[in-house]
């Protein structure tokens, strides 16, 4: 995860998004959407929105009946400025943080949710071990990610041209998995894609653009691509064209569903009655 961009590269990436974000933010929603369709009726409590971006999720979180109160969690300030605009609920508070490095005090959260934020965390011990630090002890994390596969033929098209890496590489599930078990328990990922469909290589470049979702990865190269570089590469995505005349991108979504360990609730216990507790893990 070391080529990912640094926490200030994505921070500005998305704050310089943020004013037409939502215009072409359709998978974001749809992932949004699948996550509350999945686990909506398991949130409640204080939730907090890790990635927030312009709250389409913590408005979606808002609508939970049991939901008590939702902390909007973002690095980009720009997505934060537009929150505050846009969302008037009592309910909901921002905050500008990294979610590698949470300001939040321990055992303070009853659910984590977080929808196509995290795989621009480069440090997933970090990432994990403060989630799991501010859940209390029957706490959840619901969250989706992006998968290895995700924009396979941008990535195909790039490497008829050159060895340059001009794609965001993405964790595979099995190493996500590594990452997120030492932290919670019965964990579960699974795997679906939603594929787009574009009638120009101009605009899939310009939506990515748009949300923010530049190429910062160390194997990318530091000069300027040329237009005889875009051309091939444009005459290369061509070739994919489906028997509708589109050109698809696909993005490959993971679903995380992980519960807090029994070792932590067990360890809480026996601080809260004398070491009894122990007896019954």
């Amino acid at each position: 995860m070391s080529s990912l961009p640094s926490v200030a590269q994505v921070a500005q990436a998305f704050s310089q998004a943020a004013q037409h974000y939502d215009a072409v933010a359709g998978l974001q929603r749809q992932a949004a959407d699948h996550l509350i369709a999945q686990f909506g009726s398991h949130l409640r409590g204080q939730v907090m929105d890790i990635g927030c971006g312009t709250g389409y999720l913590t408005r979606r979180v808002l609508q939970q009946e049991a939901v008590t109160q939702v902390l909007g969690v973002d690095v980009a300030e720009g997505m934060l400025d537009w929150c505050r605009k846009h969302i008037n609920d009592p309910r909901c508070d921002w905050l500008q943080a990294d979610a590698q490095a949470l300001p939040l005090a321990d055992n303070g959260l009853d659910r984590v949710v977080s929808s196509l934020a995290i795989q621009w965390c480069a440090n997933d011990q970090a990432l994990f071990s403060n989630i799991s630090r501010v859940l209390r002890s029957d706490g959840r994390l619901f969250a989706t990610t992006l998968g290895p596969a995700t924009l396979s033929e941008l990535r195909w098209a790039w490497q008829q041209v050159d060895d340059f890496q001009h794609v965001n590489e993405f964790v595979p599930q099995v190493e996500l998995l590594k990452a997120i078990q030492p932290y919670f328990s019965q964990v579960d990922i699974q795997a679906h894609t939603i594929c787009l469909k574009f009638d120009k290589v101009g605009e899939i470049l310009r939506e990515l653009k748009q949300l923010g979702a530049s190429n910062h990865n160390l194997g990318a190269s530091r000069g300027l691509t040329t237009r005889n570089q875009l051309r091939s590469m444009t005459t290369a995505y061509e070739s994919l064209r489906d028997e509708q005349g589109q050109l698809p991108v696909s993005y490959q979504i993971y679903t995380i569903s992980a519960k807090q360990p029994l070792a932590r609730y067990c360890e809480r216990s026996e601080a809260n009655s004398g070491g009894l507790a122990m007896a019954f893990c």
